[in-house]
């Protein structure tokens, strides 16, 4: 039975991974970009802010030269980086030329591996387009967390999960960087196996009313 005033953590956040690479992509507006990486079997954590730029302490409101940004934390083992790579340009067209700075689709590099594999990827996608890709390329400087309504967009919109999940979890970085918070918004942003979804349904933490309310939802998607 599923003690409301001491709920267990979920299965999916215990005894979590310590060996964890780190892939940062704008891909336009964050909000839904986040789903995308979430959902994935491997992704441990993800969240959204600010990189790229020179400024100094950007927010949402006065961002200057930084590209809204993805970033997620994985296993490379599990999830190698080439696969999210794949699962970047699924979901984001790297042709198209946008005309605010924040909407910049970007690749950074955490190190000098990631770089030299990303460009391999680049080149193989211009070759297979048979056009230059307007993704940019840069080096991982500095990220800036974007403010608390803006992570896990797609959750934010279904009350009931986040109110459970901020009881698991009433403290913010904790809530964020939570495994099952990601998949959950992963699996309201329409991502995701069906099989997975299935497997792991009952290891996200949540009481047998949320459960089949997520079922339902994943279901109308």
């Amino acid at each position: 039975m599923h003690d409301r005033n001491n709920p267990p953590l979920p299965l999916l956040d215990q005894n979590k991974p310590t060996r964890l690479q780190t892939a940062s992509f704008g891909m336009g507006c964050f909000w839904g970009a986040e789903s995308v990486f979430g959902a994935l079997e491997g992704v441990i954590r993800t969240r959204v802010g600010y990189a790229g730029g020179s400024t100094e302490s950007p927010t949402y409101r006065h961002l200057a030269n930084h590209i809204e940004t993805v970033q997620v934390d994985f296993e490379a083992d599990l999830l190698p980086l080439p696969q999210l790579l794949t699962t970047f340009f699924k979901h984001h067209t790297p042709t198209n030329r946008l005309r605010k700075r924040q909407y910049t689709s970007a690749l950074f590099y955490h190190s000098p591996e990631q770089q030299q594999l990303i460009q391999k990827v680049l080149q193989e996608t211009e070759a297979r387009l048979g056009q230059k890709v307007t993704i940019e390329l840069l080096p991982f400087q500095t990220f800036t967390l974007a403010e608390e309504r803006h992570q896990k967009w797609k959750l934010r919109r279904v009350p009931e999960l986040l109110r459970e999940f901020e009881v698991l979890y009433p403290k913010f970085q904790e809530w964020n960087d939570s495994t099952a918070v990601a998949r959950v918004n992963g699996y309201l942003g329409g991502f995701g196996k069906k099989e997975q979804f299935l497997e792991e349904l009952a290891a996200l933490g949540l009481s047998y009313e949320s459960q089949n309310l997520l079922l339902n939802q994943f279901q109308l998607l």
